[in-house]
Parts: structure tokens; sequence; C-alpha cells
């Protein structure tokens, strides 16, 4: 190993030594971390990464093994092996602070899980050091509630007046996605979840799933998914410069306060584009999420809206419609459909609103419906081509006599040929919470999934 590597990671070692050896703020502390960085920048200049990793139980450094690394380095090594760091990657343009604030983070205790490294790592700010340790499975669930931390701190960035890192969106995103195309019937069952105290950010996470279920079935390229994802999941990001008196007031909004409502595309437009690594594209779904397909609503757009815009449009009126809010009842989702449907070439652009009626067949997951057999429950899947024949989890028998265990029943099966659905049931005349219940379907779905992998 040449010099300056063996250099480098003496010094590394040297200053986890001392975190352990010293109270916070002590000299001996400062100095080998500050040596740490003047010896990591001098290699940089010459090299774009330095990746330090653990092997088969070896200290590797640029892919060669550090023989004896685990005792001469013991520190370095003993840190990456109890916090399950696969491998730590100082790269090109790193500052002291970054350096050190890493050092400090991998010295605590607490053994971190991949998505709560990366979370410290984005709130302490640090952009050119990537520590890799095992993914942990989350559960759609976990990945939903992961999905409002993220707008919250988006909108609490915005709110603070800072310009937001598109980093941890875009990780959220590509977790989302991946479940969205795995699961798709199960995520947007959790759209049905709806907090009025939380509406922005549950909305945001809502129109962000239900826009990317639509990409999919659409069949956008990856790229294009992406970028809807990430634009739905920030397109009322300029929510955060209306009043949150305007924005929660019960009843209607005089004419001076539904102006300062319509400035929030435009605000939320101005903040995206100030974000580093964002697509184009997610800049225009969240200045014209509100321009309808024939240029009404707002603001004024003298050119083409973007294609992806007309599918948050579609989604994010889905959602709105579908939810409780300080000035209407839900509506149920087979009543939003038709309203979706009697404005195609008006509000909405055809195809991406005949795709959305196309998707979500005549009665929507989380829709809660009787059957002919006088059975009542609530749609969880939806069969593409055989939309009128849901997959049902029963919660009433024909008695009207609420289940002790629910039962699920697929109307496609042949044993289920003469049962049809008859119409919707509103969920509030049984006093039932939808959002609940899809949350017991996905915990049950993921469930059955982890049995027939084991």
């Amino acid at each position: 190993m040449s010099g300056d590597k063996d250099l480098i990671l003496q010094a590394i070692n040297a200053a986890l030594q001392s975190k352990k050896l010293y109270p916070p703020g002590h000299p001996s502390i400062a100095a080998p971390a500050k040596r740490s960085f003047q010896l990591v920048s001098t290699a940089l200049i010459t090299r774009r990464k330095l990746p330090i990793g653990i092997v088969d139980d070896s200290l590797v450094f640029e892919d060669i093994p550090i023989h004896d690394g685990e005792n001469r380095y013991e520190d370095l090594y003993q840190v990456m092996k109890t916090n399950l760091v696969e491998s730590i990657i100082i790269e090109k343009g790193v500052k002291e602070i970054e350096l050190s604030n890493v050092l400090e983070l991998l010295s605590n205790d607490e053994v971190l899980t991949g998505s709560e490294m990366k979370s410290e790592l984005q709130k302490l700010r640090v952009k050119h050091i990537t520590i890799k340790v095992p993914e942990e499975k989350r559960g759609m669930i976990e990945i939903y509630n992961g999905a409002l931390d993220v707008v919250k701190d988006v909108m609490g960035d915005i709110r603070m007046g800072k310009i937001p890192d598109s980093t941890a969106v875009s990780d959220m995103v590509e977790e989302m996605e991946k479940k969205v195309l795995s699961d798709t019937n199960a995520m947007v069952g959790l759209t049905m979840i709806k907090n009025y105290d939380d509406y922005l950010y549950t909305h945001s996470v809502n129109v962000s799933i239900i826009s990317m279920a639509l990409g999919r079935h659409m069949k956008l390229p990856k790229d294009q998914l992406r970028a809807l994802g990430v634009g739905s999941l920030l397109h009322d990001v300029g929510k955060t410069g209306v009043s949150e008196d305007i924005i929660k007031k019960p009843g209607g909004l005089s004419a001076e306060e539904f102006e300062k409502i319509k400035e929030h595309p435009v605000f939320g437009g101005k903040i995206t584009s100030r974000m580093k690594e964002i697509d184009k594209a997610v800049v225009h779904i969240v200045s014209e999420h509100h321009v309808k397909y024939d240029h009404s609503g707002y603001p004024n757009l003298d050119g083409e809206i973007h294609p992806l815009s007309h599918i948050v449009s579609i989604a994010d009126t889905y959602d709105a419609l579908t939810t409780l809010r300080v000035y209407q009842n839900p509506r149920q989702p087979v009543d939003a459909i038709k309203i979706i449907k009697d404005l195609i070439g008006k509000h909405f652009a055809p195809e991406p609103a005949n795709a959305f009626i196309d998707m979500v067949g005549f009665f929507p997951i989380g829709t809660l419906i009787r059957l002919s057999n006088n059975e009542i429950g609530v749609v969880i899947g939806i069969t593409l081509g055989k939309n009128e024949r849901p997959e049902v989890r029963i919660l009433y028998d024909g008695e009207g006599t609420r289940l002790g265990n629910d039962k699920i029943v697929n109307l496609i099966d042949e044993q289920h040929s003469k049962v049809n659905v008859i119409g919707s049931v509103d969920p509030l005349s049984k006093g039932l919470d939808i959002g609940e219940i899809m949350k017991k379907n996905v915990i049950e779905v993921e469930e059955e999934q982890e049995k027939k992998s084991a």
C-alpha cells in the first residue's frame, strides 16, 4: 500500500480514537480530524474519490486489501463493523466540516439503518461523503410515513428561507416507485389515508402515488416516471408561501384570499427551479398543476402544458375530491370519477384522463360497495380488463352483521361468477375509516408475501 493511503488511514483512525478518549471540544480531537482532512484533500487532487470498505472482514482501501488492517487501524475497523458500514466513499470537493461531522456520526454508539444514515447525512449537509450500510426492507406503510416526513422537511426548509436539498426527495421517490411498480393496488389503497390535520402532507404523498401509478399504467419511460414522482410529491410546496389562516380557513375564501392561493404554483416553481439536480419537468409540474387542459385555471400560460402536468392535475383533483376539507364533504371515489369524466376535454387532457378511468375501474380501490348477495366490502384490487369485477375485502355479511374476521373475495374467480356489484355505500353511514382498513390490508398483503418468500 502506498504511503499516502497509510497516512490517511492512520489519521482517520487517530481521529476516531481521540473521540473515545477525550470529551467534545478537547484540542486533542480537533488536531487528528484536521490532519485527516488535509491528507484526504491532497489525495483528491489526483483522484475523484477515496473508497474505504470492508470485504470479507478485511479492510479495503481503493480496492486494495489492507493486511492486518483490523489491528493496525482497529478504531476505524471496529467503528465500521459496529455500524454495519460496508464502505465510506469520500469524494472530490469534500469540506472539512463534512469529514468532521461524519467522524462524529460514526463515533456515536447508535447503529443506524440505511434510511436513517441517509437522513442523518442530509441533516448534517454532507454531500461529498457516502456511507453505505445494508438497506433494511421497509414496508409500504413505513415508506408512506417516510414520504410524509420528507415533504414536511422540504416545506419546513422553505418556511425557514432555505432551498431544500433534492437528494432526500429523489431517494424517497425511488423507494415509492419500486412499491408502486410491484404492489400497485396496495399502494394506491394507502391513498385513502386522509389526515385532516396534516392534509397538505398526506395530499402531496397521495398525489405522488396516484401519479406514479397512472404513469406506470401509461407505460412512461423510467426517467419520466421519476420526474413525475418528484414533481407530484413537490406539487404543493408553493403553499408554504400562503398564510396557514387562509389554507385552513373554514368556509369560503374571499376574492383577495383566493388570489393569494392562486400564487402558490408560481412560488413553488421558483423554489423548485433553484433546487439542485431537479429535472426541468418537475418545475413544469409544480408551476402548471392548476392549469387546465383548455388553459383556464391558474396561472396564465401562453405555451403548451407539459404532458406530465396533465397527469398530476388529474391525481391532484381526484385526491382532493375524495378528501374531507373545511369547505366540502368527501366525494365517494365513484362520484369523483364521474366528475373527472365529465370534464375530459375541458379541464383534463383526454389521453391521461381516459387512462386514469381505465386504471381505477368502475369501482376504484377504496370504494365501499354492496354486492348482489347483500354483502358489503371495500375494493382492494383491480384486474385490468375486468374492472367491473374487483377484489373485495368483505366487512359485512348478507344480514348486515359486521364480520369478526374480514374475508377476501375476487369477483373474477369462477366461484363468485354469479355475484355482482350493485353500487357504492357511504362509509360514514357505517362509521368506517377506509384509510385504516387499507392499512390493515397492506399489512396482511406484506405478511402473505413474506410467507411465500420464506
